[in-house]
């Protein structure tokens, strides 16, 4: 608290999911908020919801485990972990522009159909190109375009059975080049 609070501090315990009744709808809350080991998906996707809305703008965050759904989606947002005095290095360009191809598939879900289709070919394709078949980075970078806590579950786990080797069924979703065109695309996104 002492880290991101300017003292003296009123403090008050609640729950999370209360959180979003205390705060004022259309302002910024100035003063700090500590949430203490967000772990299931309703409490963390508030807390994300309330970040991007701007509706909390000093927030620390204790992380019971590193590899909590929450400290991947700290990382995406940039935050600055105190262990390590640093924040996580940002997502790739590339990578950033495949998670949004992704994002536009998720609004049927990821577990099956085209959103699958998706993601199992977008990770053998990057693959391909050196990039490794890694749960969190795909986490990251989908988080790093506004993704769902839920959605990221299931990228994870899809990018875990291509690591392990699962020959998942898809059908083509992309042209063979679809590395080189997002890539296109990342580069034009970021000269503008």
């Amino acid at each position: 608290m002492d880290h991101v609070a300017d003292p003296p501090t009123k403090r008050a315990v609640t729950e999370i999911q209360e959180l979003d009744e205390l705060l004022p709808q259309d302002e910024a809350f100035q003063q700090a908020i500590t949430v203490l080991r967000p772990n299931e998906e309703k409490d963390c996707e508030l807390v994300a919801e309330l970040v991007h809305d701007g509706r909390l703008q000093k927030l620390f965050v204790m992380v019971h485990h590193e590899k909590y759904p929450i400290r991947v989606w700290l990382d995406a947002m940039g935050a600055l972990n105190l262990h390590t005095g640093a924040a996580a290095k940002p997502v790739d360009p590339v990578l950033r522009t495949a998670a949004e191809t992704i994002q536009q598939e998720d609004y049927n879900g990821l577990k099956s159909g085209r959103g699958k289709d998706a993601v199992v070919q977008l990770v053998h394709a990057f693959a391909a190109h050196g990039h490794p078949a890694d749960p969190e980075q795909w986490a990251r970078a989908y988080f790093a375009v506004g993704g769902s806590f839920n959605h990221a579950a299931t990228i994870s786990n899809l990018v875990e059975e291509v690591r392990r080797g699962v020959r998942h069924r898809v059908k083509p979703a992309y042209r063979e080049d679809i590395y080189n065109i997002l890539a296109t695309r990342s580069d034009e996104t970021e000269e503008t």
